[in-house]
């Protein structure tokens, strides 16, 4: 007697949904953190610039000069806002894709949960029939016996 759960095909399924989901939640992880590295990139590029401008101001500087570092600066500004708010796009995909591959996970675990159930009702069930089973072969032996025992009885009674 073989086990055999008939929603098989669709936990495997289930398992294939949740791998694709894990693998979208990892994409979406990696776009986070690549956003996070640029903008600390920018955020070293500020600290670099702030630095030299207030090397420059310490000499004279000219006003096209002190004009290309204003927009310089305001280029870095608007890049780091830019990517702050790319960065919480992204932090909302990779929450939307953590929670479909939760809901996916929950789902194959369900079924595993069911399955393994009906696994443990199938052996108890298997543990029941090999017991009847080995309690008729007792019987037939202890009756096999007792016939044996009884017709010898009967011979040397007579």
């Amino acid at each position: 007697m073989r086990f055999n759960f008939s929603l098989e095909r669709i936990m495997k399924l289930r398992k294939k949904f949740e791998d694709l989901a894990r693998e979208e939640l990892s994409k979406k992880i990696k776009e986070r953190q690549e956003v996070e590295e640029r903008i600390h990139t920018i955020d070293l590029k500020i600290s670099e610039f702030e630095r030299e401008f207030n090397n420059e101001l310490k000499f004279t500087i000219s006003p096209q000069k002190l004009q290309q570092l204003i927009e310089y600066r305001e280029f870095l500004e608007k890049e780091r806002i830019r990517l702050i708010k790319f960065l919480q796009k992204k932090l909302s995909e990779e929450n939307v894709a953590r929670q479909e591959y939760l809901k996916k996970k929950n789902e194959r675990e369900v079924l595993e949960k069911l399955r393994e159930r009906k696994y443990d009702d199938f052996m108890t069930e298997l543990r029941k029939i090999e017991s009847k089973e080995m309690d008729e072969v007792a019987q037939n032996k202890f009756l096999r016996n007792k016939t044996n025992s009884d017709e010898n009885n009967n011979k040397k009674q007579a």
